[in-house]
């Protein structure tokens, strides 16, 4: 993936210090808009295999989406779903699933003074609720509806966004449309996402993902990361015990110093799961996490894991899938069912994982942020939000990495498992065949 330079930022939105002042006359709402079809284990305290975050620089004090939400008047001039199709460089097997290709919805809003901002909900049918025509079609009737709504404050569209997409079903969409708002205004006022999101560091350091394959192939794949300087393996397992070991034993020949996440992606039972940690015990093995080790709903089964791999080997155990929403993660930390709770974008959109990250901030509940099978357009806005919080003990941020060709460029520089963000805008993600002069 090679960094590419960006543009400054565009022309700055209009500030409002009173936002009721913005509109005289009662606004309609978005939702009204959009459907005119026109218009008990131990808690994981602190973990963490990756360095820690570099502090930002004396003159890079964070800004507050807080305070954008609230006092920033947002004009929408113009929003657009389109498919966003890439092919991977090789086929991506989880035990849930194959992937050859990403097939996610690229979302690009334009405010009236000329800032753009674009997003990215991200596709994964075994995850996500929508397959990509049902995530065109949702982003697109938000997308509608913002166009044809008249100004209003930052968090009011947000909120409005929600009400037009709600719940789980359209979480994704949702994500795509929040983050695309997010951006453009950023960028219209020049802060860079990190920034905004409190600016803790400008940098993150990213795991990097081995999918099911053969041991041989897997032992191939973690040379390769070793030479490119990845610490951190991400190895995903589930579908068969005995060939998930097997990889482990070719990819520790190779990489013998590296740390291991395991991810099963609820491909076992509580059983299994256990079974795995004692057979790694055995070869000297302790991962750093396992994450989903169980069925979503399998509460019994993923409390019982988390406290044998805790009790037994000091192992933390992340839910995953087991977290869509608010509700259950406030059931993952009440009944400590978890060390760790693992926010994607496109599980909960942007303002359902800030409120799961506060909760989770105040449980003293470890924290992962990941994402599906993403470009850089959601994986540049998920590592800006991570970077300037500051609060992840795994960043799992590394699917741009694994495309075969990468339509998208701008948002942070790679540097083999290092990302560094751009002070130059908001996020910065375009897309190639982009020629609305917001390069």
């Amino acid at each position: 993936m090679d960094p590419s330079s960006i543009s400054s930022a565009s022309s700055p939105l209009r500030l409002s210090g009173n936002p009721a002042a913005t509109n005289t006359t009662p606004r309609p709402s978005l939702v009204s808009a959009a459907r005119n079809p026109f218009s008990s284990s131990t808690r994981l305290r602190a973990v963490s295999p990756s360095p820690s975050p570099s502090p930002p620089s004396p003159a890079a004090e964070p800004f507050g989406f807080d305070a954008l939400k609230d006092t920033f008047s947002v004009d929408v001039a113009a929003a657009e779903a389109r498919p966003l199709d890439v092919p991977l460089a090789a086929p991506f097997t989880i035990a849930s699933s194959r992937l050859e290709a990403v097939s996610n919805v690229a979302v690009r809003v334009e405010l009236r003074s000329g800032a753009v901002g674009w997003g990215e909900a991200p596709v994964l049918p075994s995850v996500t609720a929508e397959d990509q025509p049902a995530a065109l079609a949702a982003a697109g009737r938000a997308c509608d509806a913002l166009a044809a709504a008249p100004a209003a404050p930052l968090g009011v569209m947000l909120r409005d966004v929600a009400g037009v997409l709600p719940g789980h079903d359209f979480a994704s969409a949702r994500a795509g449309v929040e983050m695309a708002l997010i951006d453009a205004v950023a960028n219209s006022i020049r802060i860079p996402l990190w920034r905004l999101f409190g600016g803790a560091s400008d940098t993150v350091t990213t795991d990097i993902t081995i999918p099911i394959v053969a041991p041989n192939e897997a032992a191939q794949l973690a040379a390769k990361y070793r030479g490119q300087g990845f610490q951190t393996l991400k190895l995903k397992v589930g579908k068969n015990l005995n060939s998930d070991i097997e990889v482990l034993k070719a990819i520790r020949l190779v990489h013998p110093d590296c740390s291991f996440i395991l991810d099963a992606n609820e491909g076992y039972t509580a059983d299994q799961a256990i079974e795995v940690l004692d057979r790694l015990n055995e070869m000297g093995v302790t991962p750093v996490l396992f994450e989903q080790p169980v069925h979503r709903d399998d509460w019994e089964g993923l409390r019982d894991v988390s406290i044998v791999a805790m009790e037994k080997y000091k192992v933390a155990v992340a839910a995953d899938e087991s977290c869509r929403s608010l509700l259950d993660a406030q059931k993952i930390i009440h009944g400590n069912l978890a060390h760790v709770i693992n926010i994607k974008l496109a599980k909960l959109g942007v303002l359902g994982a800030l409120e799961i990250i506060d909760a989770a901030r105040k449980a003293n509940v470890a924290l992962m942020i990941g994402g599906m099978v993403e470009t850089r357009i959601a994986m540049g806005f998920a590592g800006h939000l991570a970077a300037g919080l500051g609060c992840f003990s795994f960043v799992d941020l590394d699917t741009p990495l694994l495309l075969s060709e990468d339509p998208v460029y701008g948002g942070y520089e790679a540097f083999g498992p290092l990302y560094k963000f751009t002070n130059a805008r908001g996020h910065g993600g375009f897309l190639h065949l982009d020629n609305d002069g917001s390069k």
